[in-house]
């Protein structure tokens, strides 16, 4: 998505996150092999902290109207 289109990548990216995104560095697992070949750095692994929300994509995609049956809300068709 976002090599096709970044402006709207981040247009996206805006509408759903909340405030600020809080990356961390921590201890990578012991399992985690290094990287191979030569000059090649360590493997960093950050954790991303943040709120996000879906109102700002869904916002405007639902529109209510006002309007009221013609007949209200009593049913039509009586058995």
């Amino acid at each position: 998505m976002a090599s096709q289109g970044v402006a709207e990548a981040r247009r996206l990216l805006r509408a759903v996150i909340v405030g600020r995104l809080v990356f961390t560095p921590v201890t990578p697992p012991p399992g985690l092999q290094p990287r191979k070949g030569p000059g090649r750095k360590p493997r960093l692994i950050y954790e991303m902290k943040g709120e996000a929300s879906l109102s700002g994509l869904i916002a405007g995609l639902i529109c209510a109207s006002p309007v009221v049956a013609p007949t209200g809300f009593e049913p039509v068709f009586q058995p």
